[in-house]
């Protein structure tokens, strides 16, 4: 069984059974969070998995060692898929000037990452991000699998915060409470101009069976919200607000064992 590497770093993010970020508003200084995207041949999609593994999942616990990053995600598509990404760098700083510290990082390995890494890319994209809400429970999942759903959103950053409050976190609340769901974090693009999203939730699901189940929890937590006047209303005017992208399954890559 494989375990990560980062299960300390994941302790300290949660306390004894669920923490909830609401935090101020993080736009107070620089974005603390980045999320690269990389894409690769087809038939490059196995090197790039064992390179990570041999090369670049012991550079980024350097950095998380360093205190150059407070924690990171490398999370694998599962699928081949032209129009997404095959994988994705999910990095969080402490404080931004942290962030000016992966600046230096970036000068000599793009993204990070290990020479044969960054040569096997076709393409490779990054986007400042502000955590805007996280919520998990202590238990660590031995096999989590990851749904990612960027959207985009056609009012104010307040507004769309204000209907994630009131439409998005009870439900994912209720998911936790059904105990499909393990964590969710919701993030916003700093710099979304022409960009292909302003905002992405990440879910972590317990295992696959969790998720095959998402459909039906989905209805009966939501069956169970319809007598929240507030949460009516938003989901009344949903569709006014958002437009949901491709999601994407994911896996977190591990070390061999």
């Amino acid at each position: 069984m494989e375990k990560s590497i980062r299960k300390p770093a994941k302790l300290l993010l949660c306390a004894a059974a669920a923490i909830t970020l609401q935090a101020q508003d993080p736009k107070e200084t620089g974005p603390t969070s980045l999320a690269i995207t990389y894409h690769c041949h087809p038939d490059k999609r196995s090197d790039l998995r064992n390179s990570m593994r041999e090369d670049g999942l012991p550079l980024f616990e350097g950095y998380r060692r360093d205190a150059i990053l407070a924690d990171y995600r490398i999370l694998m598509s599962r699928y081949v898929d032209t129009n997404n990404w095959d994988m994705l760098l999910l990095l969080r700083f402490s404080d931004y000037t942290a962030v000016e510290r992966w600046k230096l990082i970036e000068q000599d390995s793009p993204a990070g990452l290990p020479p044969k890494v960054v040569g096997m890319a076709t393409s490779m994209s990054t986007y400042p991000l502000d955590l805007m809400r996280r919520k998990a429970i202590e238990d660590t999942p031995r096999q989590p699998v990851y749904l990612l759903i960027p959207y985009t959103y056609s009012v104010t950053a307040p507004a769309y915060l204000q209907y994630v409050d009131d439409y998005v976190t009870p439900q994912f609340d209720g998911w936790i409470d059904e105990g499909v769901l393990v964590t969710y974090e919701i993030y916003t693009q700093r710099y979304s101009a022409a960009r292909p999203f302003d905002a992405f939730f990440l879910l972590e699901y317990k295992d696959d069976e969790s998720l095959g189940q998402r459909e039906k929890v989905v209805a009966k937590v939501r069956q169970r919200l319809q007598a929240s006047p507030k949460w009516k209303a938003a989901a009344d005017s949903k569709q006014t607000i958002r437009v949901e992208k491709e999601a994407i399954i994911a896996d977190e890559l591990t070390p061999p064992q």
